[in-house]
């Protein structure tokens, strides 16, 4: 199981760094915020809020999302790895949230809640676990 776990806290670790960079790269092609809302397309002359398509809205709160889980998600991949007494917990409430990132935010997240559920590794994130 120890080895499930190492690879949980890698995945979670590797994957959110990776999807922050994809979000990143999206926001900046895009333009921004401005350019993904489409407000400043000198073809495009409404510039109230109502007008922005819904497709547009939904794409930024994804970024959003994405930008600002990275960090905590992260946190959580790299404590896991180092089998700190905080990060079982902490981390099957990140991996949680995570699955709302679906596809691969829901399969990272539930293969972590999966392995830090077992009874088998309750121990190695123990105070007194192994190695301490």
């Amino acid at each position: 199981m120890e080895t499930h776990v190492r690879l949980a806290g890698k995945l979670l670790f590797w994957s959110v760094i990776a999807m922050a960079v994809v979000a990143i790269v999206v926001l900046i092609g895009a333009g921004g915020y401005s350019g993904l809302y489409m407000t400043d397309n000198p073809f495009y002359k409404r510039k109230d809020l109502a007008s922005i398509p819904l497709d547009r809205v939904l794409a930024s709160i994804y970024i959003t999302y994405c930008i600002v889980m990275a960090a905590p998600l992260a946190i959580a991949g790299r404590g896991i790895e180092l089998r700190r007494p905080w990060a079982r917990t902490y981390s099957l409430l990140a991996a949680a949230v995570n699955m709302l990132n679906f596809p691969i935010g829901t399969a990272v997240g539930a293969y972590t809640v999966w392995v830090l559920q077992d009874e088998a590794t309750e121990f190695l994130f123990d105070d007194r676990g192994p190695g301490r």
